[in-house]
């Protein structure tokens, strides 16, 4: 038996080993024309048989089997890992696509024709991870090449949860989270790539594009949703009539919810839009020109808005902002009393303590009407006026006062709040001359107690122990003078005699009195000698000079009778 050569036994070896993949891989050799033919997705090996590439680097080139120019290396992008040059210089070739067939170069000697017969997926088997925005598209690439004689057959797109579409599935058939959302394009062309706009993290998962269950392309698609930058919020304090903006928006700045909205949880849970009655004309939002800012901006506040807001995104995560709208707490003032008069104008006080603050509502009564004189939304008469000079001042003006406009007024705030003061208005008028009555009264009963005080005056200095009677014209003017002597106790031996008292009166006449003419008194001179007692009785003297108030007529008188008597009682004590 002959021995074999190295180089005959390495031969063998690779005839055997291409034999047995071409067996299993289901590629076929042609012996006369040393063609190979194969299926899409088939591995092929491929012999270099240059005797003289032993001692020099291999060189393995393709072209198309009709022409021989422009070929192409196996290193090329098309091959990217799908071919091995082996160390017997054979060049095997996995995944085989229609694309791969042609005419197969070593060192410039043509080795092989190798022909692929079908359907091929371009990429087949490569996966492939895709990430996107919630709101953005996506396109899965699934191009299908035939060569001649074969068409695109059992072609189908295996979706997460266990959902596909094939090329006959109608929109309708699909689950509705799928309708209207796929769009393949050129089926008859191959093309069977699937777009898939305004994503949602619903559409996350695996998508892979299969044909005849032996090719397939996976894409690993990931959709990044709207992760918000904050689920508590600082609270936020305003006044009425101010605006506030409430925060909410995603991490990701390229992030798009598929859905979000804002409720206010004192309300019921209230949906805060422009839909909304209460907030109509009064909420703005920033998603339309910027997809994660969901920020919500409210206003012309009242007191009404005050509360807990809620910003949530995709019925999954949420963040709470606290807004508190400080209304107005009316000024405590005491009862309060306005007097005026008629034709005048008064301001009746009415204010909240912040001058920050702006009620939603405001409106004046009169309590005995129990009628709105005026509110912020009715006038009834021209002249009621609440003062407007700053928010917080809702003081009530009332001009060209009448009788009629007296009474308790109420200032009333939101319905809740009130204060009362009371207007009293006079006829001024009437009033003049009740005062005028008033004060003639009072001077009368001045001048008559003045008089009477002045009279009481002079009487008791007349009274000052003289008493003067004017007689007749024809009579002699008389003064006559009583003295009474009480004694202070005598000692019992002297009792028994009666004291005596002497009292010496002298008349004036008019011609020839001393008195001067201012002199309208009446003195009395009087001496008690009585210090020293003794048996003998007590002796009084007394001068008593008469000066008359007013000039009496001329008197005839006798000068015998100028001698007055005078009568004299002791009372013994």
């Amino acid at each position: 038996m002959a021995v074999l050569q190295i180089s005959d036994v390495m031969f063998l070896c690779v005839f055997l080993l291409c034999a047995g993949l071409h067996f299993t891989t289901g590629c076929t050799e042609d012996l006369v024309s040393r063609n190979i033919s194969c299926s899409p997705g088939e591995s092929v090996l491929l012999h270099c048989r240059d005797e003289n590439s032993k001692h020099k680097d291999v060189q393995w080139q393709r072209t198309d089997i009709q022409e021989k120019q422009n070929p192409v290396s196996v290193k090329d992008q098309r091959y990217k890992d799908r071919v091995q040059i082996h160390g017997n210089l054979s060049l095997s070739i996995t995944r085989l696509t229609v694309d791969d067939a042609g005419s197969y170069w070593c060192n410039s000697v043509k080795q092989v024709d190798l022909l692929i017969e079908g359907c091929s997926l371009s990429a087949n088997e490569a996966s492939e991870s895709i990430s996107r925005y919630s709101g953005e598209s996506v396109f899965l690439s699934c191009l299908v090449k035939c060569s001649a004689r074969y068409k695109p057959d059992k072609i189908r797109w295996k979706l997460p949860n266990n959902r596909e579409i094939n090329q006959t599935t109608n929109s309708t058939e699909l689950n509705p989270l799928y309708q209207g959302r796929f769009h393949m394009f050129g089926k008859q062309t191959g093309n069977f790539s699937l777009l898939i706009p305004n994503l949602t993290e619903k559409y996350e998962g695996l998508y892979s594009c299969w044909i005849n269950e032996s090719q397939h392309k996976s894409f690993n698609l990931t959709v990044k949703g709207c992760a918000l930058s904050e689920t508590e919020r600082e609270p936020k304090t305003k006044y009425p009539g101010d605006s506030v903006l409430l925060s909410c928006s995603c991490k990701d700045p390229k992030s798009k919810p598929e859905a979000f909205r804002w409720t206010h949880l004192d309300s019921n849970v209230t949906e805060v839009s422009n839909e909304t009655l209460r907030y109509r004309a009064r909420v703005h939002m920033f998603n339309k020109t910027t997809p994660s800012n969901l920020s919500l901006l409210i206003s012309n506040l009242t007191e009404d808005d005050q509360g807990i807001y809620r910003c949530t995104v995709n019925n999954k995560t949420s963040t709470r902002t606290s807004l508190t709208v400080k209304g107005c707490v009316l000024s405590k003032h005491p009862n309060i009393t306005k007097n005026s008069y008629a034709g005048e104008s008064v301001t009746l006080p009415c204010s909240c303590e912040d001058p920050k603050t702006k009620p939603k509502h405001v409106e004046w009564k009169l309590a005995a009407l129990n009628e709105t004189l005026i509110s912020d939304s009715k006038d009834v008469s021209g002249r009621f006026q609440i003062l407007r000079d700053s928010p917080h001042n809702l003081s009530l003006r009332i001009s060209n006062l009448t009788e009629t406009d007296g009474g308790l007024y109420v200032c009333t705030v939101n319905g809740k709040q009130s204060r009362s003061i009371n207007l009293t208005v006079t006829d001024f008028s009437k009033s003049l001359l009740k005062y005028s009555l008033m004060f003639l009264i009072c001077l009368t009963l001045l001048l008559l107690t003045g008089f009477i005080c002045w009279r009481y005056a002079q009487a008791k200095k007349g009274r000052r122990g003289t008493r003067v009677t004017q007689r007749p014209d024809h009579q002699d003017d008389v003064t006559y003078s009583t003295v009474m002597k009480i004694n202070r106790g005598k000692p019992a031996e002297n009792q028994q005699q009666d004291d005596v008292t002497y009292s010496s009166i002298k008349h004036i006449k008019e011609g020839k009195r001393t008195c001067r003419k201012e002199e309208e008194v009446v003195y009395s001179t009087m001496a008690d000698v009585s210090n020293g007692r003794s048996a003998q009785d007590d002796v009084t003297y007394s001068s008593v000079v008469c000066s008359k108030f007013q000039k009496p007529r001329s008197l005839q008188m006798n000068t015998e009778e100028a001698v007055v008597y005078a009568s004299v009682q002791k009372d013994k004590t």
